[in-house]
């Protein structure tokens, strides 16, 4: 018994022969081969980002910002410490 009516053109189910298909071994190998290019690339964009200057920072300041930005971490911890009287606003 036929499914579709007989006006419709059979469509072969695959070209590609068996041999053509892709091996599981194939793939992890290729993902392999695009996981170290990806390691390659981002160390290399590592590399470009540490040489650069920042315009108007001497070297020693970014580094006191980076120990600086540790510190400030900690202050949203302490968020309810703070009193709310600084922050009334007048009443006209």
């Amino acid at each position: 018994m036929l499914q579709f009516p007989t006006c419709t053109k059979m469509v072969p189910s695959s070209f590609l022969l068996p041999s053509q298909w892709p091996h599981p071994q194939n793939e992890e190998l290729l993902l392999a081969v695009e996981e170290s290019d990806f390691e390659e690339k981002c160390n290399e964009i590592r590399n470009i980002n540490s040489n650069l200057v920042v315009i108007g920072k001497s070297p020693a300041d970014i580094d006191k910002e980076d120990y600086d930005n540790d510190a400030d971490d900690d202050d949203g911890d302490n968020a309810e410490e703070s009193e709310g009287d600084e922050f009334e606003q007048e009443t006209v």
